[in-house]
């Protein structure tokens, strides 16, 4: 069964209490410099946990890390740049296509901004190759490409319209039961595999036999249209292209509609721009699409039952934690869309924006007004 990128990096996004090690390493193609970033990591790492653990507990929690510091044979495999999750009960690496910069926070949860920039950039898909003999379906995104399996048919399909009209009006009907039979149990199987995820289905292969796998498609998130008119395993990485390219654009495109709503709420008044009041409304479940920078962090400490905000000059300790992040992680939890974006796509440059489900009931008091003031004397 197939698990999307959203359900495998769920565990991070929603993890919350207790310490939190997140590391981003920028992977340059040197192992070398891959060690020397994990090394300053831990280093980093000791300097907050000190305080709060002893000697014994902080060298089993970093464990890990030393043990990857020794053997970091997994980088190689590697080509995006790395992130690392280490808390109580978990430890994780995993390769982040997308840019991050090099850091290391100790939190109550991870910091996931780079995770929500990933998830929205780069979508999963699935490709079902069909040849004459056998269907080959692969697991693919902007920056990987798995095999998931290969069919054999129980015998081949004529080659194209001109074979099957030379065949007798008995054997053709006999032939497209045979076909129907076959892709009927091809769609029984792609359904199977995707109950839990159900990314972008697209196909490749030559007219007739897309034609036939069509008659019986029930899969609901597919695109019918051939992207490739033949398809061999020689030709995967060329259709993958393609299909990568596609996505790319349908990202972009999903993006700049989501900035579009933000941009017309903003104009209409419609929208939150205080942190402490957004804060609240996150708390209390009203916050219904949150767009937040990557570009800064607000460094402090979220009341999780009032939702009120303390806000910190820089990391001042090891519960400290980036806000908007912890922000966007509730959101999420709560069903709630999230966008990572630049502070020049934001409306007016600012850190945070929120869309409530009721945002035109929302009043400022006095209090978080004053002190929103004073942030944005900060941060703008």
């Amino acid at each position: 069964m197939l698990i999307s990128k959203k359900m495998t990096l769920k565990p991070l996004l929603e993890s919350a209490e207790g310490v939190h090690l997140t590391a981003y390493l920028v992977n340059r193609g040197k192992l070398i410099d891959l060690k020397k970033q994990l090394r300053e990591a831990i280093g980093q790492a000791q300097e907050w946990l000190n305080p709060v653990m002893t000697d014994e507990e902080r060298a089993k929690f970093l464990e890990p890390l030393d043990t990857l510091l020794v053997d970091a044979r997994i980088f190689k495999e590697m080509k995006g740049n790395i992130g690392i999750f280490r808390n109580q009960e978990s430890f994780r690496v995993l390769n982040v296509p997308v840019d991050v910069e090099q850091t290391c926070q100790v939190a109550t949860s991870f910091h996931v901004k780079p995770l929500l920039r990933w998830l929205q950039s780069d979508q999963d898909f699935l490709l079902l190759g069909l040849e004459q003999r056998a269907a080959h379906l692969y697991l693919g995104s902007q920056s990987s490409l798995k095999l998931i399996d290969s069919i054999l048919y129980p015998e081949s399909f004529p080659k194209g319209k001109s074979m099957e009209d030379t065949l007798s009006p008995k054997t053709a009907r006999q032939s497209r039961l045979k076909e129907d039979e076959t892709f009927v149990w091809l769609n029984t199987w792609i359904a199977q595999l995707t109950k839990t995820s159900k990314p972008k289905l697209f196909l490749a292969g030559t007219k007739e036999l897309i034609e036939a796998f069509n008659r019986s498609l029930k899969y609901k998130n597919s695109v019918k249209a051939p992207v490739a008119n033949f398809f061999n395993t020689n030709n995967v990485s060329d259709v993958s292209s393609s299909i990568r390219k596609i996505l790319k654009a349908d990202s972009k495109a999903a993006i700049e509609k989501t900035l579009m709503e933000f941009r017309f709420a903003d104009e209409g008044k419609r929208t939150q721009k205080n942190i402490f009041q957004i804060s609240k409304a996150i708390v209390q479940g009203r916050v219904r699409k949150l767009i937040v920078t990557d570009e800064i962090s607000i460094f402090g400490k979220i009341d999780r039952k009032s939702g009120g905000l303390a806000i910190h000059p820089f990391d001042l300790d090891h519960e400290d934690d980036d806000i908007l992040d912890d922000l966007a992680q509730m959101v999420l939890s709560q069903g709630g869309e999230v966008t990572v974006a630049s502070r020049s796509e934001i409306p007016n440059g600012r850190p945070i924006l929120a869309i409530l489900d009721d945002d035109h009931k929302e009043l400022e008091r006095a209090e978080d007004s004053y002190q929103y003031e004073v942030l944005q004397e900060r941060f703008g």
